[in-house]
């Protein structure tokens, strides 16, 4: 049995803070209420989505800790015989299970399990006057502790692991063959789940309204549409969105409320799309908000989206210097170093702010967003930059391990500076720049066949995606990674370019702008040394599409030159440990080169849709050798806790909306939680029992 993981009680708590919330009128302060409540509605789908247990933690939990305050629960504890220690690694494991959405970490989709014994455990949930111990403790008290096979990672149960997209009785190869009958009836996979029950094949799609259609047959198997999977949370995001609707500040932002309305109502994925059109044409609101099944990390199969809704506020001056970006992005864009072909025939100028985080409901919070993922609204009309400032932080000297002591201090000094830069060339181009191939459904091509010359071939290219085929379902478990990596590498290439820089941070001088560039590259590949500890050495599988995607740059880097970083072992405080040193000398040269190449590959295998030779090329870089082995086990013996995250809450008291802030702890973190999730409790315990168990292991 693998050790698993716990989450430490030292674990830093990271607040949200939102100085913008106070100059919104009452009207602002209405739309962001009910877009909020909307989003936190929604959101108890993603304890659905990421394990069978999970929606039960949550139940458990949310019924102690809305009868009980978190201190309330202490004190009884100690009057137990418990040590402070002790209540404080429950609440820790509680605390991580109410961010995370469940009990495996959204960054790396690894189990967690309480640091307490199971005795304790058990003692906390049986002799809690707020729940009464019924079926829902009997069906996850077994799944609590167990970390074996397939209990400690996310994945398909053939490759060891479990989900909660998949029935365990669905294997990969008939997967595959229903997603490819979808695609050709029409039918979206983005917000839908997959089980088999006896001979039939039923797609459960996310929807208020509930009803069946059948499709036809797979592998023998009928396949039907079965309408109304969470209905009852999307009839209160629903609710919710009707009521913010009557605060809109214009037509767009009305037309995209409707549009949300109507898709989350029928689960027509072809009606958010119509809701992001009308999104991306909202420029520069004083309230930024998006909502629904959106990014398909989480899925074993990369095409199944996870929940998603965010509320926040416009940090105007930040705003400024990105619009800047955008202003001369047209003119970035030919820095990169692929042919004119490989790019977008006219760029979309995106809206590109920076924002502070009134509610981010999901499972984890990004430091920046681009949207929306459809690739042809992207392309033909135009996509948006979110930067979400206030959910950064800064890291302590403590948390950055590893680094030589010269870099380190500069890392720590410009960091701040740096991951703005990082993240806003990431979002901006790494995300908005390249062109996909594609044909229509009339048969029409984007581009010219005859004359587009493959740059790694220097032959006529020859693939290109089909009407309805995605980016996902070409480059499959890598498909998200590939796009990180392109991302990231895409901002520290353009970083390398002075005039870039100078637009973001116009205030800094030549050294300093050096000296934040450097900084830049120290946080990407920092996180890839630090991120070993999410490869699976027994699987031979990344549990985090980031850091497989760091790492791919670390290994890019290397790879051209060995001398551009070195990394030595040695020891501290009586454990090995080692010492990372980037020549920085070499960043411009060997290192941009490097990465030059990197984005070159990853941009034409995207583009031409060439899944096999992106994956072979992608995978060839991601393999982890016996010293990189090495090196991970001596980064988890050394390892600083990962941030833990706490976030406001907009209320409504006598008519009026006002941000609740908690205290940063972990019970923070819980109280904050509980009073996040007002309605339908009852019913998540109904869904759990009823539903959940079609993914039961």
């Amino acid at each position: 049995m693998n050790q698993a993981p716990v989450i430490q009680v030292n674990s830093p708590v990271t607040s949200f803070s939102s100085p913008g919330f106070k100059v919104l009128n009452q009207n602002e302060k209405q739309y962001a209420y009910h877009f909020a409540r909307a989003s936190w509605e929604g959101a108890r789908i993603c304890y659905f989505q990421r394990s069978y247990e999970s929606p039960g933690l949550f139940y458990i939990f949310h019924k102690i800790f809305s009868t009980e305050k978190p201190q309330a629960v202490k004190q009884r504890l100690s009057q137990s015989g418990w040590s402070e220690e002790e209540v404080q690694q429950l609440f820790a494991y509680i605390a991580a299970v109410f961010q995370n959405c469940g009990n495996f970490k959204s960054f790396g989709d690894s189990k967690f399990i309480p640091e307490i014994s199971q005795d304790k455990f058990e003692q906390f949930i049986t002799t809690s006057p707020g729940y009464q111990v019924d079926q829902v403790w009997e069906n996850v008290r077994k799944y609590i502790y167990n970390y074996d096979k397939p209990y400690g990672l996310i994945d398909l149960q053939e490759k060891n692991g479990s989900n909660s997209y998949y029935s365990n009785n669905l294997k990969g190869e008939l997967l595959e063959a229903v997603d490819k009958f979808l695609i050709a009836q029409g039918v979206s996979e983005l917000n839908t789940r997959v089980v088999k029950v006896e001979e039939e094949i039923h797609v459960l799609v996310a929807s208020v309204n509930k009803g069946e259609k059948e499709l036809g047959e797979v592998h023998n198997h009928k396949v039907k549409l079965v309408y109304g999977d969470f209905s009852p949370f999307l009839n209160s995001v629903v609710t919710h969105l009707t009521q913010a609707l009557q605060y809109a500040a214009n037509d767009n932002q009305k037309n995209m409320i409707q549009a949300y309305i109507e898709h989350f109502q029928t689960g027509d994925v072809e009606l958010h799309k119509s809701s992001q059109r009308h999104w991306i044409k909202d420029k520069g609101p004083v309230i930024e908000t998006n909502i629904g099944f959106i990014e398909t990390y989480l899925d074993p199969l990369k095409v199944r989206a996870e929940w998603e809704g965010f509320v926040a506020v416009v940090n105007k001056e930040e705003s400024a210097l990105l619009n800047e970006l955008v202003n001369k992005a047209e003119d970035i864009i030919k820095y990169l170093p692929w042919p004119k072909e490989f790019e977008v025939d006219v760029y979309k100028r995106p809206d590109f702010t920076s924002l502070e985080v009134l509610a981010f409901a999901s499972s984890g919070t990004p430091l920046g967003i681009n949207i929306p993922n459809y690739d042809d609204i992207r392309q033909t009309e135009g996509f948006k930059n979110v930067n979400l400032g206030n959910t950064i932080g800064k890291l302590s000297k403590d948390a950055i391990k590893f680094l030589d002591e010269a870099d380190q201090e500069i890392f720590y000094k410009y960091q701040s500076e740096a991951v703005f830069l990082v993240v806003a060339l990431h979002e901006l181009i790494g995300h908005g720049a390249g062109k996909v191939f594609m044909k229509d459904k009339d048969g029409n091509l984007n581009f010219n066949l005859e004359n587009t010359i493959n740059p790694l071939t220097n032959q006529k290219v020859d693939s290109y995606y089909n009407h309805g085929e995605q980016w996902h379902s070409k480059f499959g478990e890598f498909s998200g990674a590939m796009e990180e990596c392109k991302a990231d590498a895409t901002a520290l290439y353009l970083s390398t370019y002075d005039d870039v820089v100078k637009l973001l941070l116009p205030n800094q001088s030549e050294e300093e702008r050096r000296n934040t560039v450097f900084a830049g590259w120290l946080f990407v590949v920092h996180r890839a040394v630090q991120g070993l500890e999410f490869y699976n050495p027994e699987q031979k599988k990344w549990g985090q599409a980031h850091v497989l995607a760091r790492n791919v740059i670390l290994q890019s880097l290397i790879r051209e030159d060995p001398d551009i970083i070195k990394i030595t072992e040695t020891q501290l405080n009586g454990k090995p440990y080692i010492h990372f040193k980037f020549d920085q000398s070499k960043l411009y040269t060997t290192g941009k080169k490097a990465i030059s190449n990197l984005i070159l590959h990853l941009q034409v295998f995207k583009s031409i849709g060439a899944g096999n030779q992106g994956v072979e090329f992608f995978s060839n870089l991601a393999a982890v050798s016996d010293k990189f082995l090495n090196y991970r086990n001596i980064v988890i013996q050394n390892k600083f806790p990962r941030r833990l995250e706490i976030q406001p809450n907009l209320v409504l008291e006598e008519g009026q909306v006002n941000l609740k802030e908690y205290e940063p702890t972990l019970a923070g973190i819980i109280e904050s939680q509980v009073e996040h999730h007002l309605d339908n409790i009852e019913t998540t315990k109904e869904l759990f029992l009823n539903v959940q168990k079609l993914f039961q292991n």
